[in-house]
């Protein structure tokens, strides 16, 4: 009953910050899932799925992460802690971008609101997206979006996870901005997922794995036909090594001519890591795109990695992780030179990286209308 009334007393504006704040904790997960399977949670299989809907008609483009967005989703309830410097940052330091927030209900709306405006965020770059879920990471599981004849649409893969509320989420969003929504008929995590915007994609091996009735080939079409895209497979990270075996643990686009890729020791994983990375770098110098290399390496029994950052728009959000400052200072040092025309700006990830993901697996980019329409690349795509 005391919760309630102190829910009442917010509705109402009458609660003050100093007893807002504490209220957020009261609906955060009683158990933070992992961004992998957590040990009682069996692999996905079979589509719970009945009625897949056919692949998008008419011209089709998907927009890279570092074109013009509107704004970033999250997903309130889990390390919200991190979510808060998250939502500050995009606030104060970028010019316009906007955070939808996917919330269980109306209380947790007033929760996280409450959290959020005592900690400096601008309660008018908020809006809210009412719809159960199960975890955090909706990168993996959120819907990506693409140009289909100029407009945005969602394309909705199946979770790799057994969370039925998070692999609905897509579907909450896709009402909520009333925009059309195709099913991508692959089991698939959205973190094992890049792209450039003269549209060729990278992911591992991982993709096959989930998927043993479909080929090589099979996929590629899968993504050339919903999402207009051609599509690399290369090796993944021993699950001993990255439990995800996710690209954007060690890959991130930079603009249509660059990449940032970690770099990891011989002695790493049995040097898969190192031979996986190192024969992508070649790849990508091969075919003219500058790469950047970052440090990762394996502590503690975590994989610790900076590539598994945020563009949005002006700002690039990496990781800082206490202990290790001299490897902060090289990442960031590599960043500010990536992105020499926007702002670098870190958010302290030591505890989110022990969930097998950091800030790119916590966040899905929402991009603005002019990159989902465009044909032809421009300056702003070229430039860092």
């Amino acid at each position: 009953m005391a919760w309630f009334f102190r829910m009442m007393l917010l509705a109402a504006g009458v609660l003050s910050s100093a007893l807002a704040a504490p209220l957020a904790w009261a609906f955060e997960d009683a158990v933070v899932l992992p961004r992998d399977r957590a040990p009682w949670e069996s692999p996905v299989r079979q589509p719970w799925r009945k009625h897949l809907l056919a692949p998008p008609s008419g011209r089709i483009r998907t927009p890279a992460e570092y074109e013009e967005n509107e704004g970033l989703l999250i997903r309130w309830g889990a390390l919200n802690s991190v979510l808060t410097e998250v939502a500050v940052a995009v606030s104060q330091h970028s010019a316009r971008a906007r955070l939808w927030i996917v919330v269980a209900d109306s209380a947790q709306q007033g929760a996280a609101l409450a959290t959020l405006t005592q900690a400096g965020v601008d309660p008018a770059r908020l809006s809210f997206i009412q719809a159960p879920s199960n975890s955090v990471w909706i990168r993996d599981y959120g819907p990506r979006f693409v140009g289909v004849d100029g407009r945005r649409a969602i394309i909705d893969h199946l979770y790799n996870r057994p969370r039925p509320l998070d692999d609905a989420i897509p579907e909450a969003v896709a009402a909520s901005f009333g925009e059309p929504r195709y099913e991508l008929p692959l089991v698939h995590g959205g973190g094992n997922f890049h792209l450039w915007a003269t549209q060729w994609a990278r992911m591992t091996d991982l993709i096959l794995a989930e998927n043993p009735g479909s080929s090589a080939g099979d996929i590629e079409a899968a993504f050339a036909a919903y999402q207009g895209l051609a599509l690399g497979i290369t090796g993944a990270f021993p699950a001993s090594y990255d439990s995800t075996q996710h690209i954007d643990m060690w890959l991130l686009p930079v603009s249509d001519t660059q990449a940032i890729i970690g770099e990891y020791a011989a002695s790493e994983g049995g040097g898969v890591p190192r031979a996986v990375t190192e024969s992508v770098a070649a790849a990508l110098a091969a075919q003219g795109i500058e790469v950047f290399r970052t440090p990762g390496w394996r502590q503690g029994g975590v994989h610790y990695t900076f590539t598994n950052a945020v563009i949005l728009d002006d700002l690039v959000l990496i990781c800082r992780f206490n202990g290790h400052d001299a490897r902060n200072a090289q990442a960031r040092a590599v960043f500010e030179q990536a992105f020499p025309k926007r702002r670098v700006h870190a958010i302290d990830c030591s505890t989110l990286i022990t969930y097998a993901g950091a800030l790119h697996c916590i966040a899905m980019h929402v991009p603005a209308e002019k990159a989902v329409a465009r044909v032809f690349r421009s300056d702003f795509e070229r430039g860092g």
